[in-house]
């Protein structure tokens, strides 16, 4: 944290560039162990380069060419994002310091290199110095700021030259699009239910993919033209993925009894035929078919809370693992390369809500990252050259397309597409692109208690939402309720009057909050947020201020907080140290962390008198109580199977029970301290996530569903 005065001058630093070669001139800007050509737009640290491409490499570089001095966002908008351009520069500009920071290993809250000054703009204030000495005869006094003056004139003309040039390459761009035909985005498919996961035949002129209409699922193949859909495959079935000559579709099928498996049918319809069992993972496994015709990859589960990109030999079904992601991160995705050497994947972390996109060459080796976003991301497709990749990600708020070098650089977004879309796919011919278009929206719902045992009348809307509404929290005395939204466009903390009215945003952090939790006292509420790779628990005041962050872990993921009945701890988790999550518990006021849980822990909650723990796992369903005094822990219920699906009552526990047969049909059950029983309370349909018991234990809140939908895209003249 910054301790200098608000008035305070800020020296400025020199900065001296090397002139050994007279036509690099004033291109070479160091500081530090780092060096910034500016004739290149490369950053190198130590001599190596560091991945800074794009406006984030020309935002440091008018932050050098300003060192010391406040460059302000209206002065960076106009230099590196014109009014021509197409973007939200709140979130560009957002995205540009974070990726400058990353690169210089910088923290926004004790900065060594880039200092905000909210809502004005940026100062450099890192330790800018010559790389040679000056000798004894240097001249000082007014000849040293004649050349100092001369340095920064020969940095200005550096910058407006490179700036300059990014002028001319727009306009060059801008000239050579204006004759290309403009994009048209109709509707692919045109049936009943859900469509989504489109995938391009070979040949560029049919698109396999996956529909629903609530009753009966299935694979099916359409012509671009508009003839009628063909069922491949029926029931519960994902990841529709074409052989290279184009006469067979591979696909997965699921079981009641939890297992999965690979299949492929001719993509004329026919029978079956089961190629490789895989063992369970948390999620989806998705296909991607080799080039080559010799080899499938697909997301395995490797047994310790990870999947992992493998390759599956189609001559002898032996597989070879391509990927190991580190604990509790997912690799989900793989998509070949057109020339079948490369592999893009999504790495996904902290329960899906974190994700960049990867790189890893088909004959193994290192990884390559490609985005550093931190934001959910659910398909790719290489362009037909291999030069570029598309994919989707929430990198601006909503889910959209954007398109990003195969070799790295600044995602950009892909214009006359709109939001909430994913999982492209590129035709072969490079024309067109077909996309899953979806609409998803939740609500906040009640059920109202005649007693702990009975529900009074069937339950009823509380809060209305657009996109994501879940995980509700009553406030201490009831009157107040605290949620997640994505209303704005961000996953932020809200809070509204306990009959849905008066809702008002609490946070603005344009990145993902959840999980808010009020203390006992009223005046604060807790939530998890996701700034970067890994999640933080921050403390907002209700009555308004900035949040701010508690001490937890750096670099590992934290979250899930609650408070002590006494509102003087904290508890959260971490995967602090690596393994499984543990609950951990900070003081409020400030302190070290101190671990509670050794065999796991997810969501803890204090009992009533404080004596107790009630926590549930995230590896396994279950609720466990153990003695805040010191002892072991006892299991006191095996549901639910969900970490976050319950509530703590003075007299038991409240909790969701979901169907076997019907997914998002659940009851509202309620576990008897005193004499162990199960009673079910309401039956709700399609639940989401969360669950809340008022404090007066009169009423249940929990997320619900309200419309969701998918449908399939097709971008024409795509380029």
């Amino acid at each position: 944290m910054d301790q200098r005065p608000k008035n305070a001058r800020v020296p400025a630093h020199r900065v001296v560039f090397h002139m050994n070669e007279a036509n690099r001139s004033a291109q070479i800007v160091r500081f530090g162990i780092f060096d910034a050509d500016l004739q290149t737009g490369e950053l190198h640290k130590n001599g190596v380069r560091v991945p800074l491409q794009g406006q984030p490499f020309q935002v440091c570089a008018i932050l050098l060419s300003h060192a010391g001095e406040l460059v302000t966002r209206e002065e960076l908008r106009q230099k590196v994002w014109p009014e021509d351009t197409f973007v939200d520069f709140d979130q560009a500009l957002n995205t540009a310091i974070t990726k400058i920071r990353t690169a210089l290993g910088d923290e926004p809250d004790n900065p060594r290199f880039v200092e905000t000054l909210p809502r004005r703009g940026y100062r450099f204030i890192g330790p800018v110095e010559s790389s040679q000495a000056p000798s004894p005869s240097a001249p000082t006094g007014r000849f040293e700021r004649l050349r100092a003056k001369a340095r920064w004139i020969s940095v200005g003309a550096c910058l407006l030259a490179l700036l300059s040039g990014i002028g001319v390459w727009r306009f060059s761009r801008k000239t050579a699009e204006s004759l290309r035909p403009s994009l048209e985005v109709v509707p692919l498919v045109v049936m009943p239910g859900d469509q989504g996961s489109p995938v391009f035949s070979p040949d560029g002129n049919q698109v396999a993919f996956e529909a629903s209409d609530g009753k009966n699922s299935g694979i099916y193949t359409t012509i671009i033209d508009g003839a009628k859909p063909l069922r491949l495959a029926e029931g519960a079935v994902s990841s529709p993925s074409w052989s290279p000559d184009g006469r067979q579709v591979a696909f997965v099928r699921y079981s009641l009894e939890n297992e999965r498996a690979i299949y492929v049918v001719s993509a004329l319809g026919g029978a079956e035929h089961r190629l490789y069992p895989v063992p369970v993972s948390c999620c989806r496994i998705d296909l991607s078919w080799s080039p080559d015709g010799k080899t499938l990859a697909f997301a395995d589960g490797n047994g310790d809370l990870s999947t992992r990109i493998t390759l599956l030999s189609l001559a002898d079904s032996t597989t070879r693992h391509l990927t190991s992601p580190p604990h509790h991160q997912f690799d989900f995705g793989p998509v070949f390369s057109p020339d079948g050497s490369t592999v893009a994947f999504s790495r996904v972390g902290n329960g899906g809500i974190v994700a960049d996109l990867f790189l890893v060459p088909t004959t193994g080796g290192e990884t390559k990252r490609l985005t550093f976003d931190n934001r959910p991301i659910f398909g790719a497709s290489w362009t037909p050259d291999g030069r570029d990749i598309v994919f989707d990600s929430w990198r601006g708020g909503l889910s959209s397309l954007w398109r990003i070098s195969g070799t790295g650089g600044t995602p950009r977004p892909l214009a006359g597409v709109g939001v909430n879309a994913g999982s492209p796919s590129i035709s072969p011919k490079g024309n067109q692109l077909a996309y899953t278009q979806w609409l998803y929206n939740e609500s906040i719902w009640r059920v109202d208690l005649v007693d702990d045992k009975h529900g009074r009348r069937p339950p009823g809307l509380v809060i209305s939402g657009k996109g994501m509404t879940a995980r509700p929290d009553f406030s201490p005395d009831g009157k107040k309720i605290a949620f997640e939204s994505g209303r704005s466009g961000y996953s932020e903390i809200w809070l509204c009057d306990s009959d849905g009215s008066n809702c008002a945003q609490a946070t603005s952090l344009h990145g993902w909050a959840a999980n808010a939790r009020w203390s006992p006292d009223g005046r604060y509420i807790a939530f998890e947020f996701h700034p970067h790779e890994h999640s933080e628990v921050g403390l907002v005041e209700v009555a308004g201020g900035l949040p701010r962050l508690i001490l937890t872990f750096p670099g590992a993921d934290n979250g899930g907080p609650s408070w002590s009945r006494d509102g003087h701890w904290i508890y959260f988790f971490s995967n602090h140290g690596g393994g499984a999550f543990q609950l951990w518990k900070v003081p409020a006021s400030g302190g070290s962390p101190v671990q509670v849980t050794k065999n796991a822990g997810a969501h803890g909650v204090e009992s009533a008198d404080g004596r107790s723990l009630f926590y549930s796992k995230a590896e396994v369903p279950g609720i466990w109580k153990m003695p805040l005094s010191g002892g072991e822990e006892t299991l006191v219920l095996d549901q639910p199977r969900t970490w976050w699906d319950w509530a703590l009552a003075r007299n038991g526990i409240y909790f969701i029970s979901y169907s076997k047969t019907a997914p998002f049909t659940a009851t509202l059950e309620f576990y008897e301290f005193a004499t162990h029983r199960i009673i079910p309370i309401s039956t709700l349909d399609k639940v989401s996530q969360g669950l809340a018991v008022s404090p007066d234990g009169r009423s249940i809140l929990y997320a619900r569903v309200e419309s969701s939908e998918s449908n399939i895209m097709l971008v024409k003249n795509f380029h």
